[in-house]
């Protein structure tokens, strides 16, 4: 639904009202602060656009266009990221069997959801390493030699996210993601009052998305 709303253009209200769902669900998931960050990030971000948009010319046409579709998607990568702090693996592969994904689906999600937290402390690893070779990563260092910089960051990084993948499908392998079985949790799942009433007015909007597409709403 998140998709359906970031990239079927229409309102803004639609994006706004995404996101502020997206910012509900973190606060319901004891995450209050980082759904503060996450709000103060796209009212920046929001902000940006419509000042680029105010003064339009050919020097503003092409970052308009970027920070638009940086807007745009930004309620999925809200909604992912509080995703990823709060889903175990075991919950997610439990309840995507019940909801009789296919199997190769179950296996790319689940991997998913554990490379991307990796991913992050792969950067910070190398940062440290960076630091210690006396090459701190700071806008100032990448100012004055980008080039130098890039190259002692991606270079590492890159190389460990290919055996990173490799050992997480490994261990999800070893663990029996890939079972045709029928899996348990230890952990309760249900779909419980809450989680119907953010489904219904996720719902709302798309619904109010494919009107707006339609005509009905101007």
């Amino acid at each position: 639904m998140l998709n359906l709303i970031a990239f079927a253009p229409t309102k803004p209200w639609t994006e706004v009202a995404a996101v502020a769902l997206c910012a509900a669900t973190m606060i319901w998931c004891g995450r209050a602060s980082a759904a503060l960050r996450w709000l103060a990030a796209y009212a920046a971000v929001f902000g940006a656009s419509m000042a680029v948009a105010a003064f339009p010319n050919e020097v503003t046409a092409s970052f308009a266009a970027m920070i638009v579709v940086f807007r745009r998607v930004f309620c999925v990568g809200m909604f992912a990221s509080n995703m990823i702090a709060t889903t175990r693996v075991g919950e997610m592969a439990s309840a995507l069997q019940r909801a009789h994904v296919p199997r190769g689906g179950v296996v790319a999600l689940c991997v998913a959801l554990r490379f991307f937290p990796t991913m992050g402390k792969e950067f910070s690893s190398v940062a440290e390493a960076m630091k210690v070779r006396g090459m701190a990563l700071s806008p100032a260092t990448v100012l004055r030699h980008p080039a130098l910089t890039a190259e002692n960051l991606m270079v590492p990084v890159m190389s460990r996210l290919a055996i990173v993948a490799d050992e997480l499908s490994n261990a999800a392998i070893v663990r029996g993601i890939d079972s045709a079985a029928a899996r348990t949790s230890y952990y309760e799942l249900r779909f419980g009052p809450a989680d119907a009433l953010f489904a219904a007015l996720f719902g709302a909007v798309v619904a109010c998305v494919a009107l707006i597409k339609l005509g009905v709403i101007a």
